[in-house]
Parts: C-alpha cells; sequence; structure tokens
C-alpha cells in the first residue's frame, strides 16, 4: 500500500478494495441537521459526510491521523511526497525587539514551526496574536496570507505587526481596504481579491479563530486552497469538538497543538482566576411553555424576561455601589435585548452591535476602560471575540445558550490580567424553562471542564 501525499489532498493506492471500503466507512459522519434535507427525504443521500472518498483520496490534514488508524491493524503503508512539503528554505528568527515569550508560546512556535500544519490550541489571553507574530517573523521572505473572520480582528492585528512588532511588507483586504503586501491580511470575505497575487503563489497560510472556519462551504474552499501552502496553521482557544466540525479543520489544517490550559495559566498567574456564581431562578413559566418553540422560549424569558432582566439591574446597582471604578462587561444574544438593558441599566452604560463603525466601538471601548466610575458595556457577538479589555472585572453572560466554543470565547474576555484586578466575578444564570434549563447545564459543565470553580446562588 502508497499513500500518494501532496499539500492539499493525498490518495491511498492499494488493491484492497475491502479496506478502502472500511476507510470510507470509518470516516464518515453524519451531516448536522441531515435529516431536515430535501436530497435525504427523497433517499438520494445517505446524510453522511465522508472525508475519505471511495477512491481513497482525502484531504492532507488527516494524514495522521490515517496512518494511526492502519496502523492499528498492523497496516504501515508508503508515503510518498509530491515533494512540495520538502522545502529546505532556512528558517529566521522568531523573537520580536521588545517583547519577550512564555516558555509554552515558545513551544507552540516551535511545532509549528517543526509539523508545519496543524491548529495551535491557547487559551484566550494566553498570547495566541504574540506566537502568530512570532510565526510571521521566523517564516519572513514568504509570501502569506493570513484569514481573520471579523475586520475587527484583522485590523488590531495589522497594528500590532507593523506598530508594535515593526514589521514591513504586510498588505491588508477587507470590504473597502486593500493595501498590497507579500504578507496578506484578509477578511474570509474578501479571498477572490487576493487569488490573482497569492493563490498560487502563497507558501503559507494562517488562519485566526480557525474554529469559525469548520464548516460553511466557501470558508471550507478558502482553506483548502493555496497548493504551494507549505505552512497551513490556525489558531484557536476553542477548537471544536463536534466530529464533523473537528474533521473538516483538521483536514484543512492539520491536528491540534496543545501544550497549555486555563487552569494552568491561572495557577501560574498569567491568567485572572474568575469566581463564577450561578443565579437559581425559579421556573416561571407555568407550563406554559411546553409548546413553544425555542426562539419563543428564548424572548419570552430571556429577552423579554422582566424579572431576569431585573436581577442583573440588581447585579449590576449592587457592584457600583460596593466597587469604585468596576468594569462591567455584559454579553447578550441579541440587539433587543441589548438595548432592553442599556435602556435599565441607566448612565455609564453603552450598547455596541455589529452595525457600529471601528472608529464606534474604539471611541466605546475608551469610555469604557476610562471612566471615572463604574461602567457598563453591553454587546453581542462582537465582543465575544477580539477585544483585549484588561480591566474588566465583573462578567454577565445574560445570553444563555448551551455552546462550548461561545462560553469559553466569552468567558475568556475577562480572564487578561491587570494590576486593579486579582480575581474576576461572572454572573450566569440557571434558568429552569424549557431549552433554557438544558443550555444553563451545559454552561455549568464548560465551566468546571475549564476547571474553574462554580457556585450557585
Amino acid at each position: 500500500m502508497k499513500i500518494h501525499v501532496n499539500t492539499l489532498t493525498s490518495r491511498i493506492e492499494t488493491d484492497n478494495t475491502e479496506l478502502l471500503n472500511a476507510l470510507y466507512r470509518l470516516y464518515s459522519e453524519r451531516a448536522p441537521g441531515y435529516q431536515y434535507s430535501p436530497a435525504y427525504k427523497r433517499r438520494q443521500w445517505d446524510g453522511n459526510v465522508h472525508f475519505i472518498s471511495a477512491n481513497g483520496t482525502f484531504q492532507t490534514g488527516l494524514l495522521n491521523r490515517v496512518l494511526e488508524d492502519l496502523k492499528k491493524i498492523d497496516c504501515e503503508p508508503e508515503v510518498w511526497s509530491d515533494g512540495s512539503d520538502s522545502e529546505g528554505r532556512i528558517l529566521g528568527s522568531y523573537e520580536i525587539e521588545g517583547f519577550t515569550y512564555y516558555d509554552y508560546q515558545k513551544e507552540l512556535i516551535g511545532i509549528a514551526l517543526d509539523k508545519k500544519r496543524g491548529v495551535v490550541k491557547s487559551p484566550t489571553g494566553s498570547g495566541k496574536t504574540l506566537i502568530m507574530a512570532g510565526l510571521v517573523k521566523a517564516l519572513a521572505g514568504r509570501k502569506m496570507v493570513i484569514f481573520f473572520n471579523a475586520k475587527q480582528l484583522l485590523t488590531q492585528s495589522y497594528e500590532f505587526l507593523t506598530k508594535a512588532c515593526g514589521m514591513d511588507n504586510i498588505g491588508i483586504c477587507y470590504g473597502e481596504g486593500y493595501v498590497y503586501g507579500d504578507i496578506m491580511l484578509c477578511t474570509i470575505q474578501s479571498v477572490s481579491r487576493i487569488l490573482d497575487t497569492h493563490l498560487e503563489e502563497a507558501e503559507v497560510l494562517m488562519v485566526d479563530e480557525c474554529h469559525e472556519f469548520a464548516n460553511g462551504k466557501n470558508t471550507l474552499a478558502a482553506l483548502r486552497s493555496f497548493p504551494k501552502a507549505v505552512y497551513r496553521i490556525g489558531f484557536s482557544a476553542t477548537p471544536p469538538t463536534a466530529k464533523v466540525s473537528e474533521l473538516n479543520l483538521e483536514g484543512a489544517l492539520g491536528p491540534v497543538w496543545s501544550v497549555v490550559d486555563t487552569k494552568t495559566l491561572i495557577d501560574q498567574g498569567k491568567l485572572t482566576r474568575p469566581l463564577i456564581q450561578l443565579i437559581d431562578r425559579e421556573y416561571s413559566a407555568s407550563g406554559l411553555d411546553s409548546d413553544m418553540s425555542y426562539l419563543e422560549v428564548y424572548d419570552e424569558y430571556i429577552v423579554y424576561n422582566e424579572k431576569r432582566n431585573n436581577t442583573i439591574k440588581d447585579i449590576v446597582d449592587e457592584i457600583r455601589k460596593t466597587t469604585q471604578g468596576a468594569r462591567i462587561l455584559v454579553l447578550t444574544k441579541s440587539l433587543a435585548h441589548g438595548r432592553a438593558l442599556e435602556n435599565l441599566l441607566g448612565s455609564n452604560c453603552e450598547f455596541l452591535e455589529g452595525a457600529n463603525s471601528v472608529g464606534e466601538r474604539y471611541q466605546a471601548i475608551s469610555r469604557f476602560r476610562g471612566c471615572g466610575e463604574s461602567s457598563v458595556l453591553i454587546g453581542t457577538k462582537i465582543l465575544q471575540t477580539g477585544i483585549n479589555i484588561e480591566e474588566i472585572t465583573h462578567f454577565i453572560n445574560a445570553r444563555g445558550m448551551k455552546s462550548e466554543i461561545a462560553t469559553l470565547q466569552a468567558l475568556g474576555r475577562a480572564l487578561r490580567r491587570h494590576d486593579s484586578k486579582e480575581k474576576v466575578f461572572v454572573y450566569d444564570f440557571l434558568d429552569k424553562e424549557k431549552y433554557l434549563r438544558e443550555h444553563s447545564l451545559a454552561r455549568k459543565r464548560h465551566y468546571k471542564k475549564e476547571g474553574h470553580e462554580v457556585e450557585v446562588i
């Protein structure tokens, strides 16, 4: 048996059709929502995503996984490379003047440069942007593409690389902006604008917050492009664990590398320890929720629920009374909920939404940070990732929801170190209504899985 490997795809060459069929079945997972697909209902599709085709072709990022599975049955195939992954170019130093790396950052940079493809898993607040900068420095002289899922993250990284790190030849590409450089920072929506200059020539592909790219036809197509990109490196604090998403990302980029977790960084004093309190709410639906849809339940018992929202107001009022200069972050899922809380919480409170420009967001965050009194910043998903506000002293998760990635990403906003705080106070809810109870218990599990202490009040 042989496996022919190139940068994008690999192919198993064997006469053993039984083994190929077994791999085809093994690397097959139910697609999320398959049962609602018209093709599935018409029996034109089995509802599965197949990560190894019937003829043995698969995304090269899965190579190590495939080899491990073959080894379990005492099969060790010859691996033939087309030569695209054997470049002998010298790496530069990853040291950047003015910055000192933690040991785990050095280790992750070393792994990325050695293995060339995979996902750097490092907790929120652990300095992933500096790890990325170190890799850019070490791989200088090669054409690179760095993907971002949001303009805000792109512009922050551009500022960091050019101004803080003193790097040049860096371009940007997003909506209304385009500056050419051998190193292109792009939003996924703008990828078509760099294909003529970088598609065939880029030797390095990096993907920030790569878990956001694990699903979706267009995003996966972008990650599976760039045939000369020997280095294919993603960054995430929360790589996906759902099987289809996990294999999609691994196929495009490679396996996950992790050398440190949130609990360790907290114990070492590199992140702030959270005090997580779950507010045990009474069941308030009286059975009226039994026939309601999820959206109906969410609106009725979270967005427009006066008692729940007033509990948030009571928490904020108490913080204002007892903590001078508190910085309170509140996250909501919907615009309506954010606006309702903004009206309820009163002075020194602002709500940020997707419609706000980058300049408006910057000004609001500046006011939040610089306020002489306690201040409140409310936001939707735009504040879940990509903001660095070390001064946050209190975090209220008002959203509900059950996603592990969203829960931990949101919590990570508050864990960054600052001299003004020794710990950060976190408030969440144990809702009891239909759907919401299950989601509350899921968030509780996510917190505990990360090693955080959780108190029910």
